[in-house]
């Protein structure tokens, strides 16, 4: 929507292009991007591997401390996330780790792994053991039966937690702002500074982009896991 400034209210004229365009021009934004775009890829893919071998393990193994391990699994979606924020920047402080873009990365992945692990565990609950069995049966090792029998089956679920996470890692704030160093700045950082200022028509172009891609990596995972 086209808009101009007249002291800190924003005049709106019109529907244009022109906020979207003056965005590839701004160094900071393109800076915030690549950060929230590497996080979120990086913690997608550790999250993806993690939480898929923690659900596959829950479900196809009994093990000692196994309903521990799956409370445990779960409290990052449980507990409210400025209390797991502030504990992560209170662990870093007392072990003497630097911060900066790993750390929001290492913050990003405990959380994330959780929505991998329950969307995987509930692709699993239909899977069929006999399958993989099979598979054994027929001379395949374990290895060899995971990854040609099950890893196909899990595709789909894998795909949909992986988009999850992603979003939910590109999308945060919180544990972002707790765990950043200096000089790192994420994109949901970079809006909400600015919009201490007051909303520009520029915020709102940020706003809607980001709105756009989450938006449509949310739908696409529930979609996937739909279908699937």
């Amino acid at each position: 929507v086209g808009a101009r400034r007249v002291g800190s209210t924003v005049v709106w004229k019109g529907f244009s292009t022109e906020w979207y365009a003056k965005l590839f021009d701004s160094p900071a934004i393109w800076a915030a991007l690549g950060n929230s775009s590497t996080i979120a890829v990086i913690t997608s893919i550790v999250s993806a591997v993690f939480g898929t071998l923690s659900a596959y393990a829950v479900v196809r193994y009994n093990f000692k401390g196994k309903n521990l391990f799956y409370i445990f699994m779960l409290v990052p979606i449980i507990i409210p996330e400025i209390t797991e924020a502030l504990s992560l920047l209170l662990f870093y402080v007392t072990f003497g780790v630097k911060l900066g873009l790993h750390t929001i990365i290492i913050g990003h992945t405990t959380f994330c792994i959780s929505f991998v692990f329950t969307v995987v565990k509930a692709r699993l609950a239909d899977y069929d053991k006999s399958l993989e069995e099979a598979a054994q049966s027929l001379g395949a090792t374990p290895i060899q039966a995971f990854i040609k029998v099950t890893l196909p089956i899990l595709a789909p679920g894998i795909l949909a937690g992986t988009l999850l996470a992603f979003t939910q890692s590109f999308d945060d704030l919180i544990k972002a702002s707790f765990t950043t160093g200096a000089g790192v700045v994420t994109l949901p950082m970079l809006i909400f500074s600015k919009i201490k200022f007051g909303v520009s028509p520029e915020i709102n172009a940020i706003a809607t982009i980001t709105l756009l891609i989450s938006g449509t990596l949310a739908l696409t995972s529930y979609w996937i896991q739909n279908r699937s």
